[in-house]
């Protein structure tokens, strides 16, 4: 490992501890909020209390990217288009970020257009319960090689993460949640067989050393729960299936999320897309599909949670 991953891998571990310590923090503290001005264009129109904003370097917490802004609840938001040009604050805590005091200063046309055309040129069909998933050559966290096929006989839990994610309601949500899951199986002998996947959407920074250091910060039981990378081109194939949308900005990257549990037979027994998902529903999931097949007429159709706090 070079000397620049290994200080990357490092202060990751050190993120991790002071994330861990302030959450045990005495439930009297109050929490601390910082807020941070936020200038962009909107590229798609709110849905499920997101909205997709390309916005400029957000001073003192991350680059200029394009991603997707969990609008705080309760917060009168204008009407907003594609192509609006857009103010707003980003209230930031340990464990949430939303966007806050929305202000539409402007509206640019030709973005909106190119937009839509955009849009319409690559919009392809996405992952549904009973679809079976496409074939990918991976790499775990620990070097060995990790096909779809090798889900076969087995109920799995995937998500997608990489492990330089700042936003504390994308990444390290899905990892904390993860984290409950894992603990709730550990007491469960009828999951002996249930594993769990984190694939990284940043292949080039996130190598088998990476995600190993980053799994075991993270306290992940290897027998159990594996991180994957791979070939930019087989991460990107599985990408697209799921509807993740990932765009590189600089040293990090803008996504947005998939969760899903795999069946026996590697199709997909029920998808969500977002983070409004909770470990327990996932957990029923599992049970059922580890109890049971899936039945071959069940609705293909698929479960959309919103982006929440």
């Amino acid at each position: 490992m070079t000397t620049r991953r290994l200080l990357a891998v490092l202060l990751v571990v050190m993120a991790v501890t002071v994330a861990v310590a302030r959450s045990r923090q005495s439930g009297v503290d109050e929490i601390q909020y910082r807020d941070y001005p936020v200038t962009g264009v909107v590229t798609a129109s709110p849905a499920d209390g997101t909205v997709m904003v390309s916005h400029e370097d957000i001073a003192g917490y991350m680059p200029a990217m394009t991603m997707p802004f969990a609008i705080a609840p309760g917060e009168d938001a204008p009407r907003l288009m594609p192509g609006d040009r857009v103010r707003f604050v980003l209230r930031v805590d340990d464990t949430t970020a939303a966007a806050v005091r929305f202000e539409v200063v402007g509206h640019d046309g030709s973005v909106a257009r190119a937009l839509s055309g955009a849009s319409a040129s690559t919009a392809q069909p996405r992952l549904r319960k009973g679809d079976q998933l496409p074939d990918v050559s991976l790499v775990t966290e620990a070097g060995a090689r990790f096909t779809t096929g090798d889900l076969r006989g087995q109920v799995t839990a995937v998500t997608f993460i990489f492990t330089r994610c700042p936003m504390p309601q994308f990444c390290p949500l899905m990892v904390k949640r993860f984290q409950q899951v894992q603990r709730s199986l550990a007491g469960d002998l009828s999951l002996a067989d249930v594993r769990l996947l984190a694939v990284t959407l940043d292949p080039a920074f996130d190598t088998p050393a990476i995600l190993a250091a980053y799994g075991e910060a993270m306290q992940a039981d290897p027998a159990r729960w594996r991180f994957l990378t791979g070939p930019p081109a087989e991460i990107t194939r599985l990408t697209k299936a799921f509807a993740i949308h990932v765009e590189r900005n600089g040293v990090l990257v803008d996504h947005t999320l998939a969760t899903a549990v795999i069946g026996r037979d590697g199709r997909v027994v029920d998808i969500w897309r977002g983070n409004g998902w909770n470990p327990a529903e996932v957990l029923t999931t599992l049970r059922s599909a580890a109890g049971q097949a899936m039945p071959a007429d069940r609705p293909a159709q698929e479960t959309t949670r919103t982006l929440t706090q």
